[in-house]
């Protein structure tokens, strides 16, 4: 029998990241409010400002992974990352302008992409002795930092409802700080090092320096102009391509086999977290446009992370059962379960909008709930088991940066989020509730049908990708 008993040191991990999606679900569950009600933009405007912002959030992923790869190690660029991204959100607090909140948004990017991918490719150093715990264990750490998701986007609501937009980023600003602190005692007694053997000078802290002070200016201009943001997401779309294919035309057999099959994988990472983002999204505009509430319109979307947090355990007990009987699903079945669930999810918000136009009322706000619930559900199926795919899939050298290309692959649905959301835009101030509802359950449909047709091919899917990741005779 697998045991769930986890390696030493493997809490400092998850309370580290629980601080970081705190802050970071404060500000991705208001920021579209923030957009709305205090920048005056136009839902067009706000779509595309807060799909670049969640866009750059994951892809500068892959310079923080390159950056702990070549010059500063996992546990150094974590704690940048973590200072990074305290520094971000007391701009935002102090923020008296829209080009100090665009910077304040910008140091955020950066901070996120410099932890995020670094913090999940040195937990799997926990794993070396123990390979078939990983899934568990990263299944594990990621409800467990769902506490912090859950605070922000819950907290994050009454806080700004009765203290103001000031104190939800300054409450940000301490989670990270407390982020820093716990990670750095933590490393020290734990023991907590990158083992690979990286070079540590003045030099190399220098040019790590200099790339994040670059990639803050980029980000600065990528959110606040949304046609330098197109270009910019093309070019790293392109460069990131190059980067795949460069490494499989070096590798031969199975580790080239393997990396072709997490390119694909990643392609359908894009497309599920397009419609997932819209819980931010376009989703979160009809909460607040036509849903009869009894909380403030950003503290729903906790119910997604709480979901998480629910169903975490039951999965990772399924996975366990399915392991000590040998008929464990391939990642690629997992992935295909995620598409499953976010299509029925966005289901049951055409069923309850259907209803409500047909009586003439709101919105049930259950409805938003459950679809948050359903949403949860299928994201077990894919972010955790994507984590573990790429020190599965990616030989080790590779790790830190394969890592921030699935990150970055999140990004680039959030991206694509904001233009599938294009769909659900309405900047009238004088249409009718129904033709409003009608509006959001056409969007809901659109992106229901969508989830299940990528559904549908990545079943197809299975039986090519495990034989590139098992060999021709699995």
């Amino acid at each position: 029998m697998l045991s769930q008993r986890q390696p030493r040191g493997f809490s400092i991990f998850f309370l580290t990241e629980m601080w970081e999606r705190y802050g970071f679900y404060v500000l991705q569950s208001l920021l579209v409010f923030y957009a709305t009600q205090k920048l005056n933009l136009n839902d067009s405007d706000t779509y595309a400002m807060v799909g670049s912002f969640t866009a750059l959030a994951y892809i500068n992923s892959i310079f923080g992974g390159i950056i702990a790869d070549r010059y500063i190690g996992y546990d150094r660029a974590i704690m940048a990352g973590a200072a990074t991204l305290c520094i971000g959100y007391l701009f935002l607090t102090v923020a008296v302008s829209v080009n100090l909140f665009v910077l304040g948004l910008a140091i955020v990017t950066m901070g996120t992409g410099l932890l995020k991918p670094n913090i999940s490719s040195m937990l799997s150093i926990l794993y070396r002795e123990n390979p078939e715990k990983k899934e568990m264990g990263y299944t594990l750490f990621y409800v467990g930092i769902y506490f912090g998701a859950i605070g922000g986007s819950f907290l994050g609501g009454f806080i700004k409802t009765y203290l103001g937009w000031h104190a939800v980023f300054a409450s940000a600003a301490i989670g990270l700080a407390t982020a820093l602190i716990t990670f750095k005692l933590g490393k020290s007694k734990f023991g907590l090092h990158d083992t690979r053997g990286v070079t540590y000078s003045s030099i190399n802290n220098l040019k790590a320096l200099a790339i994040i002070i670059l990639l803050i200016a980029v980000a600065f201009f990528g959110i606040y102009n949304d046609t330098i943001a197109k270009w910019l997401f093309a070019i790293i779309a392109v460069l990131s391509a190059g980067f795949i294919i460069n490494n499989i035309r070096i590798y031969e057999g199975a580790e080239r086999r393997k990396l072709i099959a997490f390119a694909i994988l990643v392609l359908f990472s894009i497309l599920y977290w397009a419609v997932y983002f819209q819980q931010f999204f376009s989703v979160s505009l009809c909460t607040s446009r036509v849903t009869n509430l009894t909380l403030p319109e950003s503290s729903l979307t906790a119910f997604e992370s709480l979901g998480v947090i629910l169903f975490g355990p039951l999965v990772n007990m399924f996975w366990l059962w399915l392991q000590n009987r040998n008929k464990d699903f391939s990642i690629p079945a997992k992935f295909s379960l995620s598409f499953l669930f976010n299509g029925l999810s966005f289901l049951v918000l055409v069923i309850g909008l259907h209803y409500a136009i047909s009586n003439g009322v709101k919105l049930n706000q259950m409805f938003i709930i459950l679809c948050y619930l359903i949403i949860a559900f299928g994201e077990l199926f894919i972010s955790p088991i994507g984590l573990a795919m790429v020190s599965t899939l990616v030989p080790q050298r590779l790790n830190g940066a394969m890592m921030g290309i699935f990150l970055m692959s999140i990004g680039f649905g959030g991206k694509l989020a904001g233009f599938l959301a294009q769909s659900a835009v309405n900047d009238s101030t004088n249409i009718s509730l129904t033709t409003l509802e009608t509006v959001y359950r056409n969007s809901f449909e659109t992106y229901a049908l969508f989830s299940i047709g990528i559904f549908v091919l990545c079943i197809l899917a299975i039986k090519p990708i495990n034989k590139l990741i098992f060999g021709k005779n699995k």
